[in-house]
């Protein structure tokens, strides 16, 4: 049989790639493997279907060129036993046969394509194995692409709480949906983390993920913003603009605050999520609205919605499935787990080797109500990797304001059944907000230290503080009051602060000061006639 010039040389080839050949004539068999090989793939031959079964089994190739006339095989049992060992090979059938019947068969049966051996089989082959090649390739990548979603599509989601269980088998129902949903729950909780996971993790994952803060648009511009507008269709409309709505188009668009949105652009939204169709300002021009609704708020709508601030329609629009997002005071298993993944980003940015907080740091902030939640944590974590000069954030790194919002919230706390902290000496007993100044130091340390009416320090010096051993107390105090070596005191120093101190506690009965810090009364007079 002869047969005319090959077009494979034109055919763009993907890389690698392997193909049995099936065939019995050593002349066809032979011109296919040369042809195929100059284009980079692999090849195997053999001539009967117990050597072709045996190859499969042992080396699954891409695709298997299958002869029905083999000399121990001329039916479909061998195209079916292929399929059976190995699902995603793909089976290009050639005969010479007149088989409209096995053409059937075997289409129905999930073979590639049916090549019949007319003289324009050398120009077919080639194509064909080409493009059952690529799509052996999106295959694989789609398949591996839908795993690492699945294995990854709360890669977001930085929890471990049960109280989060119901909202991951929401977002798992949501992701398949294309109902709109209202993402509800205290600012801070991640509410457009969640809706990004939905779009992610939805058929749309591969178009645009669109989000407008309602709240941080004026109203004036925010209908601008989400239509969009042509030239002149007011002043300074210098050019056309392309609105949310039409930006999002075939994805997701997160409407966030959307409690924040006026009644008559409410009205303006209700009608494009009635309709399906929208305008850009100072146009005639409808575009339809093919993209997914998710709004979030951390306000209570249905109660807007009673005092006339929210349209009761577009509640019932918006809100087809709410979800609602509990605070980080209610999982705060998850701290553990937020705070290792800030560190990392945080150690990246500033270029540090950051391996996590203190016990003392991390008791902290599990006992810490977090009215800021999620983003709370963040804030503090960031501005702590930015003062950290170890590889650990300790007490000392927080910032004084949490140390405030911190010692305020113990104070108003009701009394915990805990083993009660001794209250801190009168020396350390100072008003919320204020400094700690010691015996010998000239000006307030720079962080606050306690909390009023005698609370335990809200750091890790707390149960030093509070230790029955005076002189673990000394030390802690000392820590406290002189963070660096150069506003360490003197000996002299300390010895004066501890007679004046002796001489206060004991209205200045000399006599008994003397003995309780240890000195006689000679020396004791000798150390308060120095001057100070």
């Amino acid at each position: 049989m002869s047969f005319p010039p090959s077009d494979a040389q034109n055919v763009p080839q993907p890389a690698g790639g392997s193909v049995l050949i099936v065939e019995d004539d050593p002349v066809i068999s032979t011109r296919i493997a040369r042809e195929l090989r100059d284009t980079g793939y692999s090849i195997e031959e053999v001539d009967t279907a117990r050597q072709a079964e045996a190859v499969v089994r042992a080396r699954p190739p891409g695709v298997v060129l299958l002869d029905l006339s083999l000399p121990d095989s001329n039916d479909l049992s061998l195209f079916h036993k292929i399929r059976a060992i190995s699902p995603r090979t793909r089976v290009v059938i050639m005969t010479a046969m007149e088989a409209d019947e096995l053409v059937i068969e075997a289409t129905s049966g999930a073979a590639y394509e049916f090549i019949s051996k007319s003289s324009d089989v050398m120009r077919r082959v080639p194509v064909t194995v080409r493009n059952a090649m690529v799509a052996l390739e999106q295959e694989e990548s789609l398949l591996q692409l839908s795993t690492l979603v699945q294995r990854n599509r709360f890669s977001r989601l930085i929890t471990r709480a049960p109280q989060m269980n119901e909202v991951k088998a929401a977002i798992d129902k949501l992701a398949v949906s294309r109902v709109n949903v209202l993402v509800t729950g205290p600012s801070g909780t991640g509410k457009e983390v969640v809706a990004r996971t939905i779009h992610e993790t939805g058929p749309r994952n591969l178009q645009p993920f669109i989000a407008v803060n309602c709240a941080g648009i004026p109203d004036t511009l925010l209908e601008s913003e989400l239509f969009g507008y042509e030239r002149g269709a007011f002043t300074g409309a210098v050019a056309r603009k392309i609105g949310r709505f039409e930006a999002a188009q075939g994805g997701t668009l997160f409407l966030d605050e959307i409690g924040e949105m006026s009644l008559a652009l409410q009205a303006k939204l209700l009608r494009v999520l009635q309709d399906g169709r929208f305008q850009r300002l100072g146009g005639n021009q409808e575009f339809q609205a093919d993209a997914r609704i998710i709004c979030a708020t951390n306000r209570d709508l249905p109660a807007m919605v009673k005092h006339g601030l929210f349209r009761e329609d577009l509640y019932y629009r918006i809100a087809v499935f709410p979800l609602n997002l509990p605070p980080l005071a209610a999982r705060k298993g998850d701290i553990p787990l937020l705070v290792e993944h800030f560190l990392r980003l945080y150690g990246r940015e500033e270029n540090k080797e950051l391996q996590g907080v203190s016990p003392e740091v991390l008791r902290l902030f599990e006992r810490h109500t977090w009215p800021g939640n999620v983003r709370q944590l963040q804030n503090v974590l960031a501005r702590a990797a930015v003062v950290c000069v170890g590889d650990t954030i300790s007490a000392r790194d927080l910032p004084q304001p949490f140390m405030q919002e911190l010692m305020e919230l113990s104070r108003d706390a009701p009394a915990q059944e805990s083993t009660p902290s001794r209250p801190f000496p009168a020396l350390l007993a100072q008003q919320p907000g204020r400094m700690a100044a010691f015996p010998g130091q000239s000006e307030p340390s720079s962080r606050p230290i306690a909390a009023a009416g005698g609370m335990a320090l809200p750091f890790e010096f707390s149960t030093r503080i509070a230790s029955n051993d005076a002189r673990t107390r000394l030390d802690a105090a000392l820590e406290l009051a002189f963070p660096v070596a150069e506003e360490l005191p003197t000996v002299d120093d300390l010895e004066a602060a501890g007679v004046r101190l002796g001489l206060k506690r004991l209205g200045n009965n000399k006599l008994l000061t003397a003995k309780r810090l240890g000195m006689s009364r000679a020396t004791l007079y000798r150390r308060t006639a120095r001057p100070a």
